[in-house]
């Protein structure tokens, strides 16, 4: 399954993107240029996927190859009910992108392996947020001899600009090949959900979409036991609903109020 998936933000801005999604919760209803997890999240528990989940016996986890305290994850992962957050600080990481700002995502694999050996015979929901294409991106050549190369910007600085962009997608999506082969070789059904929090600050505007909205990323899903290709567009704090209605999980007030929601066809209300 796969669609649009319109977000809050654009530009920066990943944990509300990443609240809606847990939570199912529209950033909307907070203050204007509220962060929840700068604030009320960092005083009060709050229903989420990872503590829902856990009613019907899933092992959750929160795993990102970035600083524990960032956006307060700390301690906002463990108010939202996960078991625990495996951090950049608990990792080995030795390799980074090429202007050396962020780790690569390929350490995300043996970590989701190691999160899965850990809860034998129990189902998991592990939630992971990935870091290699993050901004800024440099405006100077940053690969000689690029996987791909771009042409056709206004300047020689937005070429390079969106090249170095490609090609960190480019050994994203070399890591997503891997983490799909590693949760193949398991003998348990799985799905993998894979969505953008946002679009890049790269000057972007409505006009140069082909859905006509910088406030719309994608999603796509991956999984191993046969599950039904059902396109959909959706709004970040409807996704986690959706998935867990495909997987038969009925649980919590907000998500299973937008699951009611989505059958009574208000998709993107």
């Amino acid at each position: 399954s796969s669609g649009y998936l319109t977000v809050p933000v654009v530009g920066a801005g990943t944990a509300n993107t990443e609240f809606e999604v847990l939570t199912g919760m529209g950033i909307q209803y907070f203050g204007l240029g509220e962060y929840p997890y700068k604030t009320i999240m960092k005083e009060t528990s709050c229903e989420s996927a990872a503590s829902d989940l856990k009613q019907v016996g899933y092992s959750t986890h929160a795993l990102h190859n970035n600083g524990g305290n960032f956006y307060s994850r700390a301690d906002v992962f463990s108010q939202m009910g996960f078991d625990s957050f495996t951090s950049k600080e608990l990792m080995n990481i030795t390799e980074y992108n090429e202007i050396e700002s962020w780790p690569t995502d390929d350490i995300l694999v043996e970590e989701t392996g190691k999160i899965l050996d850990s809860t034998e015979n129990q189902s998991d929901f592990i939630y992971t947020i990935t870091v290699q294409s993050h901004g800024s991106y440099p405006t100077y050549e940053v690969f000689e001899d690029p996987a791909i190369e771009v042409t056709g910007g206004e300047t020689e600085e937005e070429n390079y600009q969106w090249e170095y962009y490609i090609n960190e997608l480019h050994e994203v999506d070399q890591f997503i090949g891997d983490l799909v082969n590693e949760l193949n070789s398991r003998d348990e059904k799985t799905l993998l959900v894979l969505y953008g929090d946002h679009l890049p600050t790269m000057g972007l505007e409505d006009s140069d979409m082909n859905n006509g909205s910088i406030f719309q990323t994608t999603y796509a899903t991956w999984n191993n036991f046969g599950l039904d290709m059902e396109d959909q567009d959706l709004t970040s704090y409807q996704l986690m609903a959706y998935m867990m209605d495909q997987l038969g999980i009925h649980e919590g007030t907000i998500f299973s109020y937008h699951q009611s929601a989505m059958k009574n066809g208000t998709v993107n209300s």
